[in-house]
């Protein structure tokens, strides 16, 4: 899947579930899961979720890459969180709240 980095995920119905905002490697350099931004707006109130990259499936539209998940926005947005850990360099699960 070339050119995923900031692209928009859309569901089945093309609504817009969020924006790719990361790709997680394993140690051998392949990309395994992606990392979505979903909700917010312009970027504020955003949740960071990990999907695994076989989750999400490129089409081509209008001659550009178009990705797709079985799922809709709010069911991304109520699973469970990531956030990115400085000190350590690594995508941690989110706190509970």
């Amino acid at each position: 899947m070339n050119h995923l980095y900031k692209q928009t995920v859309y569901s089945p119905s093309n609504e817009t579930i969020g924006t790719v905002d990361d790709l997680l490697m394993s140690s051998d350099g392949r990309v395994t899961a992606v990392v979505i931004g979903v909700g917010g707006f312009l970027g504020i109130g955003e949740k960071d979720v990990s999907v695994p990259l076989s989750a999400i499936k490129q089409t081509m539209r209008d001659n550009k890459p178009h990705l797709v998940m079985e799922t809709t926005k709010d069911a991304m947005k109520a699973s469970p969180g990531i956030r990115y850990d400085r000190t350590n360099m690594t995508w941690m699960p989110e706190a509970a709240k």
